[in-house]
């Protein structure tokens, strides 16, 4: 990318990278850090014509909250497992 002097790096990131909720600590701190890092790539990367994107999908239903017992007895959960 850097040779051609254009190219695009997309991250795939989650709307847990911009809020947290309860019971998801460690997921939500990866997706935060993903979003520093993308961010602090987009500005090193900039002169040499390299874009950094970050997708954010919203909410979807997944079993994630299924694996922890903390989890089960937050009010989160049950919004999760209508």
């Amino acid at each position: 990318m850097r040779k051609q002097n254009a190219g695009t790096i997309v991250n795939i990131s989650s709307v847990g990278g911009r809020i947290g909720i309860p019971s998801l600590s460690a997921y939500h701190s990866t997706m935060f850090a993903l979003e520093g890092l993308s961010e602090s790539m987009s500005y090193e990367l900039e002169p040499f014509g390299i874009r950094v994107v970050v997708i954010e999908p919203g909410v979807i239903r997944t079993k994630i909250m299924n694996s922890s017992i903390i989890a089960k007895k937050s009010h989160i959960f049950h919004l999760f497992n209508k």
